[in-house]
């Protein structure tokens, strides 16, 4: 008993030992506020954080101006969603951006609606680049739609 009891702590210690030494990985934090076009319905967070986290780690070619981007978010149930640089792994890109550490900030994201049949959706991505914010185009795997009914969710 008494040696089913050492080994038991023994295993313990060492699993915490290990989770110690393993990286520390940001979280994907709730928007800290959105503009939704989903009237009569609502946004659904957690639809915006599965979108944001399926993105392909390559940049589109094409730099969409404000008015394109707000013309596809109303075109149908589309959103903006908005975070106080929220780090995004993304490796390729953020070097591209001259992010060292594999991270893109990211400021906001812009979910137009996916097209019907399609396996992706083109999203809209405002990331630091090289010090300044711009926006990008990104291709995301989530095609869900990110609107409810009811009332808005956390």
């Amino acid at each position: 008993m008494i040696a089913r009891l050492r080994h038991g702590l023994v295993a313990g210690a060492a699993a915490l030992s290990l989770a110690a030494c393993a990286p520390h990985v940001p979280g994907i934090a709730d928007p800290v506020r959105d503009d939704a076009h989903c009237r009569p319905r609502e946004a659904r967070i957690t639809s915006i954080r599965s979108v944001l986290t399926s993105m392909n780690d390559a940049v589109g070619d094409d730099r969409p101006t404000q008015s394109e981007i707000t013309t596809a978010v109303r075109s149908g149930d589309g959103v903006i969603a908005y975070w106080n640089d929220q780090v995004l792994r993304l490796p390729q890109t953020a070097a591209r951006f001259g992010e060292r550490d594999g991270y893109v900030r990211v400021r906001a994201l812009a979910i137009p609606p996916a097209p019907t049949g399609s396996t992706y959706r083109h999203v809209y991505l405002e990331a630091r680049d090289h010090g300044s914010y711009r926006w990008f185009t990104m291709q995301a795997n989530d095609i869900q739609n990110i609107c409810i009914e009811g009332h808005k969710q956390t």
